[in-house]
């Protein structure tokens, strides 16, 4: 969850969420050190992207597409 106003008022990258930083933030915590449960692999994106002060909350959905 992030507050848009900031950013709609002034069309400048700084008053928002990098969505393209928070991605490759997501992905290096995702590759560094592996997990056995899907929470808590849940659990350490909603970490990086909430690492962020413009982040006030994080809804994560993980898709396990093999799972029995």
């Amino acid at each position: 969850g992030v507050d848009t106003a900031p950013a709609a008022a002034s069309d400048d990258l700084h008053d928002t969420v990098d969505y393209g930083s928070l991605v490759a933030a997501v992905t290096t915590a995702g590759q560094q050190d592996p997990v056995d449960l899907i929470e808590t692999h849940a659990q350490r994106i909603a970490d990086v992207c909430l690492a962020d002060a413009k982040v006030e909350w994080a809804r994560v959905t993980v898709h396990k597409p093999d799972a029995p």
